[in-house]
C-alpha cells in the first residue's frame, strides 16, 4: 500500500515539500522560551519574521540572487533556505540512518552475540547508497528526485514507513540546528558587525564558531527524555552533511567539519555505547570513499568510540600535512 503525504498546502517542486511546515514548527518551538526570544531579536536585533523559501530546480552550488542554495541571512535580517538544500539534507539523513542501522548496528550485534539476531536488509542498504549518491550529485548538478525508485518523504509504501518517518524526525532536527545557526548570527550581532567592516577571515571564523555554539545551546535546551537521542543524532547528521561538500574538512571561513561534529558529541556527553560515535565514523567512511582519501582504517578496535578517536587522528594528520605544504 502506498502513502502519499502531498496536500494543497505544500509549496515546491521536490518531495521534501511535504516537510516544510514541520521544519518551521520545530524551529518556532526549539525550546520553551524560543518564541519570546525571537520576539526580542525581531524587536532589538532586526530579525525579520518568517523564513524565506527558495523554490527552484537548481544545484546547491548554483547561485541565485548572489547566493548558493545553502541557508543564509541577508543584510536585512531575513533567514532563507532552499528546497534543493533541504532535499540534500533529508537524503543524507535517510542514507546514514539505514547504513548505520543495517550495516553497522545490526551487523555488530550479530557479531557480538555470535548468532543471527537480525537479518540484514541488503536491498535497503543498496537503496540507501543509491540515495546518498543522488544527494552528492545535487551539490553540483540538479536532477529530479525519482520518487518511483528512490526513498523519499512524499510517496512511500507502508513497508518503508518506519525508516521514512525516523528519517523525517532526524531531518527536522538537523534543519532546526541549521536554522538556529542562522538565527544566532542575528542574535549575536554578526550581521551588524559585518556591515561595520568586521569581514576578515578571522572575524568570520569567530562568528561561525559562536553561531555553532549558540545553535547547539538553543536546540539542546529544548530536549526531553523522549526527544534527546533523535535530536542529538539529527543535529550530528546535519553537521555530517557538511562534510561531503569538500575534500578538506577545514575551510577559511568555517571551523573544520570534524571539529564541529566533535563539539556536538562533547556537549551531549556521549558515552562509549552511544550511537553518536558510529554515526560519525560512518560519515568519515563515506567521506573517505567519496574523495578516495585512503585513510588508514584499523582492522580491529574494541568499540566505535575507539575507532572514532583513531579516525580523528587520521584527519588531524591530513590537516597538518596540508598546513606543511602551504
Amino acid at each position: 500500500m502506498k502513502i502519499n503525504r502531498l496536500s494543497s498546502s505544500h509549496a515546491g517542486n521536490q518531495p521534501i515539500r511535504v516537510l516544510q511546515h514541520n521544519v518551521i514548527f520545530q524551529f518556532e518551538t526549539t525550546n520553551p522560551t524560543f518564541i519570546e526570544l525571537s520576539k526580542t531579536v525581531i524587536k532589538e536585533k532586526g530579525l525579520q519574521a518568517g523564513i524565506g523559501y527558495y523554490i527552484n530546480d537548481k544545484s546547491i552550488l548554483e547561485k541565485v540572487d548572489g547566493h548558493e542554495q545553502t541557508p543564509f541571512v541577508n543584510e536585512k535580517g531575513k533567514i532563507y533556505v532552499h528546497e534543493t538544500f533541504l532535499s540534500y539534507v533529508w537524503c543524507v539523513c535517510y542514507s546514514m540512518l539505514i547504513l548505520y542501522e543495517e550495516a553497522i548496528a545490526k551487523t555488530s550485534q550479530n557479531q557480538v552475540s555470535k548468532t543471527i539476531l537480525h537479518e540484514i536488509d541488503t536491498q535497503k542498504i543498496d537503496k540507501a547508497q543509491e540515495l546518498f549518491d543522488y544527494a552528492k550529485s545535487l551539490i553540483v548538478s540538479f536532477i529530479p528526485w525519482n520518487k518511483d525508485t528512490l526513498p523519499n518523504p512524499e510517496e512511500y509504501s507502508t513497508d518503508d514507513a518506519l525508516y521514512i518517518e525516523k528519517a523525517n524526525g532526524l531531518f527536522i532536527y538537523a534543519m532546526n540546528f541549521i536554522l538556529c545557526h542562522e538565527f544566532a548570527h542575528i542574535e549575536l550581532d554578526h550581521i551588524e558587525n559585518k556591515k561595520q567592516g568586521q569581514n576578515t577571515k578571522a572575524d568570520i571564523l569567530k562568528f561561525e564558531k559562536e553561531a555553532d555554539s549558540r545553535a547547539m545551546e538553543l536546540v539542546l535546551s529544548g530536549l526531553t527524555n523522549k526527544t534527546k537521542l533523535s535530536s542529538e543524532i539529527g543535529v550530528l547528521m546535519g553537521l555530517c552533511s557538511m562534510l561531503f561538500f569538500k575534500q578538506k574538512s577545514e575551510t577559511t571561513t568555517h571551523p573544520a567539519t570534524d571539529d564541529r561534529m566533535h563539539e556536538l558529541i562533547e556537549k551531549v556527553n556521549a558515552v562509549d555505547s552511544d550511537p553518536h560515535w558510529g554515526i560519525a565514523v560512518l560519515a568519515f567512511k563515506l567521506w573517505d570513499n567519496q574523495f578516495m582519501k585512503n585513510f588508514n582504517w584499523p582492522k580491529e578496535v574494541h568499540n566505535l568510540k575507539e575507532l572514532y578517536d583513531k579516525m580523528r587522528e587520521e584527519i588531524k594528520k591530513e590537516k597538518n600535512s596540508s598546513l606543511q605544504r602551504i
